[in-house]
């Protein structure tokens, strides 16, 4: 792609100091992320809880402060921004949170939590009600929900209510932290289908924050898969789920189950072994070898570099491609 990028991450690095033991420790939660999302587009970034994946979205719009690395959006580096730049900035970079009911404050009707965004960033009461109105059809809500508090919804329509909130000031993009992961799976169709509907009538771009392959399929553009802090693997999500080529990666697509129970009773489960390592002490070299059947001296020795294998497909594995899934065995 040629254009410029709307969002571009270099080597971003978040640490947090703990106590560990009685001990000062360090956390490696982001090490030295890099990815860029094009205009509107989405990329689905996936791992396994405690990846470093959260933690990269909140860097990203400086709800946590990245210890280094660059953050482009729109071509303005957001780590160099002062408080009250941010907050400008933060007009076109909005987050959905996974949880709308600990998002959305509970003394507030939908009215209010609507147009409390737009009262900061100083709009005309008149265009706050329209706006109001505007947005309550977007999210496919109906006028009578506007006086009524997040307990009295559904977890999917507090999900629409916290959408809506993250669009009420026109954002050109959306961070999407999990925001079908706490609803049912039909009410998780319904909340992915409004997403695409929304992408593509107001031309949003999307980071799209999962644990589920499965999930982000039918939204994404491109899939970039986190592990213990660092991404494993990142190309077009055709080429990813299709052709996996980091044994992490495979893993996770063994798991998603596929709906035809002849292929699912038969198909082969790759099953990860031990424990996500300690972020405060990774392994040496591959960060994914203490779980990985392909492990070599090598991945202890020496950490594998994310390398194109084409113009858009990069892989951080000394063995990429073993073992790779069948063609079954891949469908999602």
């Amino acid at each position: 792609m040629n254009a410029e990028p709307i969002l571009r991450v270099t080597d971003l690095v978040k640490e947090f100091r703990v106590r560990d033991l009685g001990r000062s420790a360090v956390v490696h939660a982001v090490s030295g992320v890099s990815f860029h999302v094009q205009r509107g587009e989405t990329l689905a970034l996936v791992g396994e809880s405690g990846c470093g994946k959260s933690t990269t979205g909140r860097c990203i719009l400086r709800l946590v402060e990245p210890t280094s690395g660059a953050v482009q959006f729109q071509g303005t580096d957001l780590l160099q921004l002062d408080h009250g730049a941010m907050r400008k900035m933060r007009r076109n970079l909005q987050i959905v949170f996974q949880d709308p009911q600990a998002s959305l404050h509970p003394r507030l009707t939908v009215r209010r939590l609507l147009a409390e965004p737009l009262e900061v960033h100083g709009f005309e009461r008149a265009a706050i009600d329209d706006r109001i109105t505007e947005l309550l059809q977007l999210v496919q809500l109906r006028p009578e929900h506007l006086d009524r508090y997040p307990h009295e919804f559904s977890g999917g329509q507090r999900q629409r209510v916290g959408i809506a909130r993250a669009l009420a000031i026109s954002p050109a993009m959306l961070v999407l932290d999990e925001p079908v992961s706490a609803l049912d799976v039909s009410i998780q169709a319904e909340i992915m289908r409004l997403l695409i509907d929304l992408r593509e009538r107001l031309g949003l771009s999307y980071l799209f924050i999962a644990h589920d392959l499965a999930v982000v399929r039918q939204l994404a553009d491109r899939v970039a898969v986190m592990y213990l802090g660092k991404i494993v693997e990142i190309g077009p999500a055709e080429r990813v789920y299709d052709s996996p080529q980091h044994p992490y990666t495979q893993a996770l697509l063994s798991a998603v189950p596929i709906p035809d129970p002849e292929v699912q009773r038969t198909r082969r489960r790759i099953m990860l072994t031990g424990e996500l390592p300690s972020p405060i002490d990774p392994p040496s070299g591959c960060r994914f070898r203490t779980r990985c059947w392909r492990a070599e001296q090598r991945c202890t020795d020496t950490e594998p570099v994310l390398t194109a294998d084409t113009d858009e497909h990069s892989v951080a594995c000394h063995f990429p491609g073993a073992d790779r899934l069948t063609a079954a065995e891949q469908h999602v």
